[in-house]
């Protein structure tokens, strides 16, 4: 039995205590009279209900919150709760009480594990651009806010969505504001961390953050010292925030620091461990409340000074992640969905406050965008970061709750801002998708970006790239091979050391700049991330400074730290900037992830592609220098040509190599009984008679040359021959009609070697020679004349 007593303004409801867990059904108790089946069956509800509507809205980009938000609408007063027996058993007063409870402890939550995830050092690489789109982005959308608060303000009669002319201020002060755990979270749901786009938009956004923090503690202490006419009752509720937020700095950090220490590396958080840091964000929630800020700002400063490298960052994520967005989150949509009802809204107020929604949005978008072009951003990349900058999330759902709660805005005007924001965050996250899609799509060169139709006296230009240093001597190696002497055909390369995401939570590509030691943007790293990075960036130094007589190599040094998923990324951009002619993939075992590596490069790389796989024949580039002035060192290169792409573009690359003393080439050619290619296609028959006679015109007089035409069994060659040479390079595609290969394909292991590349580095042969298999520039990303 409910009793309700009104004490003045406050109205206390008592309820009989029956206990948090039921008997069960066959003693005759009802489940959802007691709280824990009660809440269970409303987690189950929602969270069932968001995977259908994520079903649903697949085709559309993936926006977690829209799905999570549309799924406590629906069990709230706009769809099943209008069956009066449903509210009855759902949410009555004792449901709403354990909603509620939940609701403030699921977005403590929330809020810590998303901003614990972001670094803050993103700020200072993201330049001066950043900092001027992020003051731009403060400040343009509130002003244009104002303003437009003021002309509604002194036009408009009687009330829009039943709020005062007066509480449109607020309304439209809070749409201004962007958070950066939204873009965050919009980013990787579209795996778009790592591009250049993402790391403007991250960076900015959290520079006009940095501004509204500010801005929003000097208006507190403004307000405080109106209120109480500059007496000295003002200093102290000032002095005790400031108190906060340097306490939270100066206690947490020993504190991580401590855990960190305590766990090994490699390891995981303990269980005392994870205790502790609750124990930590329930208490700095807590003192934000005690000393006048929304509980929101403990966690939040929490979660900035929270240290982002493991076992904390990624591993904290992992541990509280899933329990706050599996369970909890589910208890905070209920409570939103709750507020919304579609019935109570009128389509005039609807068009209104849209109107002034949308004119906040171009306002964002032109914030963005203006400073962007005159700092000479591509047009795609600046738009892309406009639109980002105007996704919402659940950050600004939290805020128009809490304008509700303090009675700033009406419930209609609440329920129009959320689906406002559900509705432009669908349509800005798939424009973004798209567009980032097509502009990855764009890579398209005017030229043929090979080495066999590179312009002889321009450059050579090479992007190497590789997981792990001990592939770094065999790549050097190659490199070496393919310097010329002659000025005229100069060799520039691009080294990309990648790393996986796990120390950091923020996409990095660092340029390493000629020194004695390289530590930019390396201020919270490991020391060992560090060193394995100056080591390979002083390996081409030191290969570069080889040939500084000859002056004609060039090396610039990159890192890039991101997802797995999307590592490419950084890869095809850098070789589409630079205009590479040939990206070089460095793999050791063919794991997984260098296998995903080379798939994704070779499916949208704009220029060709080799993939180097070293057995152990390659010698040490540093031994070459000296064994080239005495003749001693000799390095056997095959190349093998079946005919097509892929083989001509082999064919060009192991011509290059020959022009290097050391270099002894052999160039298998594979014909039938009759001593014709197998190729069925006519074309690509007389396009490979071209490039053979072109080959022997240009190899006449190279006496460490050979071409042998063999009709012989390809793998009965292989096994007989394949140990005489050093490096084998071959094609990665050919006809699917050539008999030479039948039955390769079936027992491939590493298929993006291509049926022969596998084939050399399988353990039937038992070949030591090292593999170079080659994939010419596909035709879908050269745009002809």
């Amino acid at each position: 039995m409910n009793n309700s007593v009104r004490n003045g303004t406050h109205e206390f409801v008592c309820e009989a205590w029956l206990g948090s867990s039921s008997g069960g059904l066959l003693r005759g108790d009802d489940p959802l009279k007691y709280s824990t089946p009660l809440l269970l069956l409303l987690i189950s509800l929602v969270s069932s209900l968001s995977s259908v509507f994520q079903a649903l809205l697949r085709p559309l980009a993936n926006v977690d919150f829209v799905t999570q938000i549309l799924a406590g609408i629906f069990l709230g007063p706009s769809a099943l709760g209008q069956n009066i027996d449903l509210v009855t058993k759902f949410f009555n007063t004792r449901s709403f009480f354990i909603i509620e409870s939940f609701e403030a402890i699921s977005f403590m939550f929330i809020s810590y594990i998303s901003t614990a995830q972001v670094d803050m050092g993103v700020i200072k690489r993201g330049g001066k651009l950043a900092i001027i789109n992020g003051f731009s982005l403060f400040l343009f959308p509130y002003v244009v806010g104002a303003i437009a608060c003021t002309v509604i303000t002194s036009n408009i009669r009687g009330t829009v969505a039943k709020n005062k002319p007066e509480q449109l201020h607020d309304l439209l002060t809070n749409q201004s504001v962007v958070y950066f755990q939204v873009a965050y979270s919009v980013l990787s749901n579209l795996k778009m961390l790592n591009s250049e786009p993402g790391r403007l938009a991250l960076s900015s956004i959290m520079v006009a953050n940095c501004f509204g923090w500010g801005f929003f503690l000097l208006l507190i202490t403004f307000n405080s010292f109106l209120q109480h006419n500059y007496s000295k009752a003002t200093y102290m509720p000032t002095f005790t925030k400031v108190l906060l937020l340097v306490g939270i700095v100066v206690v947490s950090r020993p504190i991580f620091n401590w855990i960190v220490k305590r766990t090994s590396e490699g390891k995981k958080l303990k269980a005392s461990h994870l205790c502790t840091i609750c124990v930590m964000l329930c208490t700095a929630t807590f003192l934000a409340e005690t000393v006048g800020f929304p509980y929101i700002v403990g966690s939040v400063a929490l979660g900035l000074v929270t240290p982002k490298t493991p076992p904390l960052g990624t591993g904290l994520t992992d541990k509280i992640g899933s329990f706050c967005y599996a369970v909890l989150m589910p208890c905070y949509v209920i409570g939103i969905g709750n507020k919304v009802d579609f019935f109570s809204f009128q389509l005039r107020d609807v068009i209104s406050l849209e109107l002034l929604f949308l004119i906040i949005s171009a306002a964002k978008f032109a914030a963005i965008l203006l400073p962007s072009l005159y700092f000479k951003v591509p047009l795609s990349h600046a738009v892309i970061v406009g639109f980002i900058v105007c996704i919402q999330g659940i950050y600004d759902v939290q805020i128009f709750k809490q304008l509700l709660n303090y009675k700033n805005i009406s419930q209609e005007a609440f329920g129009i801002m959320v689906i406002s924001a559900m509705v432009h965050s669908t349509i800005f996250s798939t424009i973004v998708k798209n567009l980032h899609g097509w502009v990855q799509r764009k890579h398209i060169t005017y030229r043929r970006q090979t080495v066999q139709h590179y312009e002889p006296n321009s450059p050579l230009k090479i992007l190497t790239c590789f997981y792990h240093r001990e592939t770094v001597p065999s790549i050097l190696t190659v490199l070496e091979l393919s310097s010329c002497m002659s000025s005229a055909s100069s060799l520039s390369i691009v080294s990309v050391n990648l790393e996986e995401l796990e120390r950091h939570n923020v996409p990095l590509l660092i340029q390493h700049h000629p020194g004695p030691i390289d530590h930019a943007g390396h201020n919270d790293e490991s020391s060992m991330s560090s060193s394995r990075r100056d080591q390979i960036s002083k390996a081409f130094e030191k290969f570069q400074s080889g040939h500084d007589l000859q002056e004609n190599v060039s090396v610039e040094c990159f890192t890039a730290v991101a997802p797995s998923k999307t590592m490419h990324e950084d890869v095809c951009t850098l070789a589409f900037d630079k205009g590479t002619d040939l990206i070089i993939i460095g793999i050791e075992d063919g794991t997984a992830a260098e296998r995903r590596l080379c798939r994704n490069v070779l499916n949208v790389s704009p220029c060709s592609v080799a993939v180097l796989m070293d057995q152990g024949r390659l010698p040490d580039f540093k031994n070459m220098g000296t064994t080239m002035k005495n003749g001693s060192m000799r390095i056997n290169v095959c190349s093998i040509f079946l005919g097509g792409a892929d083989d001509r573009e082999t064919l060009a690359f192991a011509v290059r190599l020959s022009n290097h003393p050391c270099v002894n080439l052999t160039v298998l050619k594979l014909v039938d009984g009759e001593n014709v290619s197998h190729l069925n296609d006519v074309i690509e028959r007389r396009l490979d008679f071209r490039t053979m006679e072109k080959f022997r015109q240009d190899t006449m007089n190279k006496h460490n040359v050979t071409l042998r035409e063999e009709a012989s069994d390809l793998v009965n060659l292989l096994r007989e021959e394949g140990n005489n040479y050093d490096l084998i390079m071959v094609g990665i595609r050919h006809e699917e009609s050539f008999q030479v290969l039948q039955g390769l394909s079936v027992w491939s292991e590493i298929e993006e070697l291509g049926e022969i590349g596998d084939l050399l580095v399988s353990s039937d042969l038992k070949l030591t020679a090292s593999v170079l298999a080659v994939q010419q520039q596909l035709s879908s990303v050269v745009e002809e004349a």
